[in-house]
């Protein structure tokens, strides 16, 4: 779907509801870039990935069968330069998180990248380890749009009534997002409010300012019902820097 239609889906179902045109362009300017990484590839998706299975990692990477390895990106087939950061041109992006713990967790979250022509083996964890049967991940692009609790919404005092005022958020189908398994870039989705929420007076402080790298959400090994929220996040200075190592996350875990 190209921008400018999925600006005018969104700008007509607001237009529906009467929400006015200044609302709408507020909530517009908001849209942040992302890709979708989903299981089929209906509606043109490219072969990017593979959700699932056993990682493929270099000898000198530490690996144990926690945190769980959840999916690899394949960077040369992602849709080139449609995030708003960099990421690799070549190699595997893999992503670790905990995929067992009902009560969430706060840091078991990692990302390894493996430069294409690296040295790497599929590595087998101990006996009994869960992991999920691997598939394809299909890659499509898409805008994203905040919730009424990001951080991009709240910091500033009159987008905030202007986008709870007018519900601005539900405007925004989200279908890529159904349809996904992992989500490269944008904005976070989960059950409580998106984790990782900094304001510009947090940015200055700390020094840095946080990206959302990637955010996935799947059941949680051995509690049926429970499914986990993962998220990826960096600094932008390591993000741009590739220096994968410096990733940060965790899960919230949710049961309906």
């Amino acid at each position: 779907m190209s921008a400018m239609d999925s600006f005018e889906e969104y700008r007509d179902s607001a237009r529906r509801s009467g929400v006015p045109e200044h609302a709408i362009d507020t909530a517009l300017r908001l849209a942040r870039p992302q890709i979708g990484l989903g299981p089929t590839d209906e509606g043109g998706g490219i072969l990017a990935g593979r959700y699932g299975g056993l990682p493929a990692l270099p000898p000198d990477v530490a690996w144990n069968g926690f945190p769980d390895f959840v999916a690899s990106v394949d960077c040369a087939a992602l849709p080139r330069d449609v995030l708003d950061f960099p990421l690799p041109r070549d190699g595997q992006l893999l992503f670790f998180a905990n995929g067992r713990d009902v009560e969430g967790s706060a840091g078991d979250a990692a990302v390894v990248h493996v430069p294409a022509g690296a040295a790497a083996a599929e590595r087998t964890p101990e006996e009994g380890t869960p992991h999920t049967d691997p598939y394809p991940l299909y890659a499509r692009s898409a805008w994203s749009m905040p919730t009424s609790a990001d951080g991009a919404v709240v910091a500033d005092g009159e987008t905030k009534r202007v986008y709870r005022e007018h519900r601005l958020q539900e405007h925004d189908r989200a279908e890529h997002v159904r349809r996904a398994d992992l989500l490269l870039g944008g904005y976070a989705y989960s059950p409580q409010d998106p984790p990782f929420v900094q304001t510009p007076a947090d940015h200055e402080r700390d020094g840095g300012e946080y990206v959302l790298l990637a955010q996935a959400d799947y059941e949680l090994f051995g509690a049926p019902g429970w499914t986990g929220y993962a998220v990826w996040v960096m600094y932008r200075h390591d993000l741009e820097a590739m220096d994968f190592t410096k990733a940060m996350g965790g899960v919230l875990a949710s049961h309906p």
